[in-house]
């Protein structure tokens, strides 16, 4: 058939970068989830050094500034948790509980569990879709998930379906693969001329590779973070470690390096409390 090797080629090329993003979601999810662990992680670290500044006598004002703030920041990053456990709990039922943590019910991709569903969500930043999520049923809770990864339905501010679908593109970046099952033999366009499909196919090649660069970008974003966020919670716990080892209640008693070590202390935890809250653009 005319231009047959043509469509062959580039259906074949289609199929290949489907399967690259594929697998470059998946590679996304799972550092994302890593991620959402150093961050729980960091979060006790900086409620040690709160506890232990707490307990001391005499700390400078300034100082019990600092550990405010540096509470405030982690109390959001738990109050984001909370929320978003509130709605994929939400769409969970929805969906009839067919999707573990509820963020992938109805939306033709595998079951994420809770860790990945916050660390998806945490990374990429969410906003709660309140009230409307819960009133919806049946085929609508794709929609759902879809808005409630996006950021939230318009009605409340976030970025909708449209955003949902663009992040990490669970619909399939140009609909052609949904849960990573690629539409090409299902005889969608066994009608379409062959220069026309190869024309298509090619066109939704350069789309998905499109996207799976700006993923591949996003995906060295989280590492990084990540990279960041352990070595400032590990230099926290040590330094913290050192300053408990004086035994010392009572900063009027501290010596002049006790002191240095506690401004370190105060100024790394102030910087890690600000990582926990950064999100990635796609």
């Amino acid at each position: 058939m005319f231009n047959s090797d043509l469509k062959k080629q580039a259906l074949a090329d289609l199929e290949e970068a489907n399967k690259t993003y594929n697998g470059t979601v998946d590679e996304t999810t799972k550092d994302a989830t890593k991620l959402y662990r150093d961050r729980k992680l960091s979060v006790e670290t900086l409620q040690n050094v709160e506890g232990y500044i707490n307990e001391l006598s005499n700390v400078p004002r300034e100082y019990i500034k600092i550990i405010g703030e540096i509470k405030v920041r982690c109390n959001n990053f738990q109050h984001t948790v909370q929320k978003l456990e509130i709605e994929s709990q939400k769409v969970d039922q929805i969906s009839g509980g067919t999707a573990g943590a509820g963020v992938a019910a109805g939306a033709g991709v595998a079951a994420l569990g809770p860790s990945a569903a916050m660390g998806i969500a945490t990374t990429f930043g969410t906003a709660s879709t309140g009230a409307a999520i819960s009133t919806l049923s049946g085929a609508a809770a794709t929609n759902a998930a879809l808005a409630w990864l996006g950021g939230g339905a318009l009605a409340a501010g976030g970025g909708g379906m449209a955003a949902g679908n663009a992040f990490l593109a669970l619909a399939g970046p140009v609909g052609w693969a949904i849960g990573g099952t690629a539409l090409i033999g299902s005889g969608i366009f066994a009608s379409v001329k062959n220069k026309e499909l190869a024309e298509k196919a090619e066109a939704s090649t350069r789309t998905i590779k499109e996207e799976t660069e700006k993923l591949q970008e996003c995906d060295y974003k989280i590492n990084n973070l990540s990279k960041e966020t352990r070595k400032l919670n590990s230099s926290i716990d040590k330094t913290l470690t050192q300053l408990q080892s004086n035994g010392l209640r009572n900063f009027l008693q501290f010596s002049q390096s006790d002191r240095n070590i506690m401004v370190t202390l105060l100024n790394s935890s102030a910087a890690l409390s600000k990582k926990i809250g950064i999100t990635i653009n796609k």
